[in-house]
């Protein structure tokens, strides 16, 4: 876990993180307290990156210094154009990557994968009126659990293929992976996994692990920030990437959140992985408080006509008809209007404050902000004692058109 921010406004962008990181994406990860997660990419451009530290054992720092080493102090022309450039240079680069670490990962991907959809099936089996009268046919409504979350997500929208794993299409990814699936298939399932039926669907469900953006496996996030050659104030863009397949790195886009100040607000603040500090103090709540006292609201509001129908005499069973059809519109609209009343004290006497100031200021009070509000998530979870890899010292960079790519902290 880790604890980053993100602000810009038209001067600026700065980016912010603690120094705690986990290497290695198998049983057991590595937290260290030494990590570099902000790395200068170029003399205007930082990748801020989070959750997973390593690649094949590579830091993050080793292959970003790999990758200034390379193109040098070039400039590109926007945010997106060293984006991509960045995972080109780590694209069938094996050097970085060699093949055999590349396939063993994968290896030890795919038994993980088969290992959990069997743990999810035993609790199907075990779990009273599941209606699974074998192992085989809970192992197999599990798999189809899976399979169906790989293809859609959750609103219900159909998952598109990676775009940069375009070019593995089943052919090439059975020649390159079936002798080592069909091995893992029988050491965990049997004769039972090499049916034909169970063993398709397998081979379909490790495909769509490779090509589909669930990102099922441990996967790293990547904040690319600062002025390209093009951009006039600037802007950052946020990609997912996981493991090595055929050489090609998966990754993804996050393409809602593609942010420049040219096309929004004057200032834009941004959070990564833990963030519950930052959180209430934007908000002016918990989100953990919110979530409690909309609960209680309708607990309250629910109670109170319960009360009011008892109060003025009203029959058990016209009671309960009367609360159904409460429950079924007029309920959840008052915890609504109350959401919403709420949302706005925080949009009006928290939020707009506080992006009006960060619009105004200069780069090093946008760092020392980005700063405080990473420490207040590292001071509240030493407070609370939690071991949830968040810590170290904080390390900032500042990134503008006047001055280029500047460190405000950074550890000795």
């Amino acid at each position: 876990m880790t604890s980053e921010v993100m602000i810009m406004n038209r001067q600026a962008v700065v980016l912010a993180a603690d120094s705690a990181v986990t290497y290695g994406g198998g049983p057991d990860p590595v937290v260290t307290l030494e990590a570099e997660k902000i790395l200068r990419l170029g003399p205007n451009m930082a990748v801020m990156v989070y959750s997973r530290g390593d690649v094949l054992g590579r830091s993050w720092s080793q292959i970003a210094h790999a990758f200034t080493k390379r193109h040098g102090d070039a400039d590109f022309a926007s945010v997106d154009d060293c984006a991509r450039a960045f995972f080109q240079f780590l694209d069938n680069n094996r050097s970085l990557f060699p093949e055999a670490e590349e396939m063993e990962e994968f290896a030890h991907l795919m038994r993980a994968a088969f290992i959990t959809v069997l743990s999810h099936a035993k609790a199907m089996r075990r779990y009273p009126g599941g209606g699974y009268d074998s192992d085989e046919a809970a192992f197999e409504a599990a798999l189809d659990l899976y399979r169906q979350h790989l293809d859609h997500d959750e609103a219900g929208a159909e998952r598109e293929a990676i775009e940069a794993l375009a070019g593995l299409d089943r052919t090439r990814f059975h020649e390159r992976y079936a002798a080592l699936l069909d091995a893992l298939i029988d050491e965990a399932l049997g004769e039972f996994g090499m049916q034909g039926d169970v063993r398709d669907k397998l081979f379909d469900f490790a495909y769509k692990i490779a090509t589909r953006p669930a990102f099922l496996e441990p996967y790293a996030g990547l904040v690319f920030a600062g002025f390209g050659d093009e951009d006039v104030f600037p802007v950052y863009t946020h990609y997912y990437a996981s493991i090595l397949i055929d050489g090609v790195m998966k990754r993804a886009a996050d393409e809602t959140m593609r942010v420049g100040v040219d096309d929004g607000p004057n200032a834009f603040l941004r959070t990564f992985a833990q963030a519950e500090m930052p959180h209430t103090f934007l908000r002016g709540i918990h989100p953990l408080m919110f979530d409690v006292i909309m609960s209680l609201n309708w607990i309250t509001n629910e109670s109170a006509a319960e009360a009011a129908l008892k109060e003025a005499g009203v029959d058990d069973a016209a009671g309960n008809e009367a609360m159904d059809a409460l429950r079924g519109g007029p309920l959840p609209n008052l915890t609504m209007e109350f959401a919403h009343a709420v949302q706005e004290v925080s949009q009006q006497e928290f939020i707009n404050p506080f992006i009006q100031v960060v619009s105004a200021s200069g780069k090093r009070q946008l760092a020392q902000t980005a700063k405080s509000l990473v420490e207040r998530n590292i001071l509240k979870n030493q407070l609370h004692m939690s071991q949830t890899g968040v810590g170290g010292d904080v390390d900032v960079v500042m990134v503008s058109r006047t001055g280029g790519l500047e460190w405000y902290a950074r550890k000795s």
